[in-house]
């Protein structure tokens, strides 16, 4: 089970990642749309930065859609220096979510997606820390505030998912093979169809 403590983990490793970047690869886009990885840093941080009140505001103005809600807090992060913003991140990495019904596991399953984001398409070595992996498996395959995190989400029905590195797995049906952290991916919608096997994927690859 997620705690405030493997998500204040998940963000200080994503700080440790972005203070040994370029500042090229800030700028270098990640796989989430069409951020770099200075504008990852900026909605991970927005997140520590925002309270209740000017979260809420947020929701209205962007009328509750959580993509547009996410744009619009980060956007005063990008106005600022990349070392002062991670700076934050860093100290205010055990801060909880501005809205009590957002669970532990979402915030830490959110920085462990985009830590990945950034190492995958910069070639960077590193690995997410198993028990975060796991955690956040299990957050989108079980907990009913995942549909917010990952709207889109591949079908989890008929078919069994199975991580090849993890006592990890889920559903039933034909299967779906790979690591942690590709299921993980392919549950965010990155495209990393080429790293699972099984005959599961043509349930996904029909959805």
């Amino acid at each position: 089970m997620a705690t405030w403590a493997m998500a204040a983990e998940a963000r200080t490793d994503f700080a440790d990642l972005i203070d040994g970047l370029s500042p090229e690869q800030l700028e270098m886009p990640s796989l989430c749309d069409e951020w770099t990885a200075r504008g990852v840093l900026a909605h991970l941080t927005s997140f520590v930065e925002v309270g209740l009140g000017s979260m809420f505001l947020h929701m209205v103005k962007n009328k509750f859609d959580f993509d547009r809600v996410s744009i619009s807090m980060a956007a005063p992060q990008l106005e600022r220096s990349a070392a002062d913003v991670v700076r934050d991140l860093r100290t205010k990495a055990a801060k909880s979510a501005p809205l009590p019904m957002f669970p532990e596991a979402m915030t830490m399953t959110d920085v462990a997606i985009h830590t990945q984001d950034l190492r995958r398409p910069l070639g960077l070595d590193g690995t997410l820390d198993p028990e975060v992996l796991r955690a956040a498996l299990e957050f989108l395959t079980t907990h009913k505030m995942a549909a917010t995190l990952i709207p889109n989400r591949p079908t989890l029905e008929g078919v069994r998912l199975v991580a090849c590195d993890l006592d990890w797995s889920h559903g039933s049906g034909p299967e779906i093979r790979g690591t942690g952290e590709a299921i993980l991916m392919a549950l965010a919608n990155r495209d990393v169809v080429s790293e699972l096997t099984g005959d599961g994927l043509a349930t996904w690859a029909s959805a």
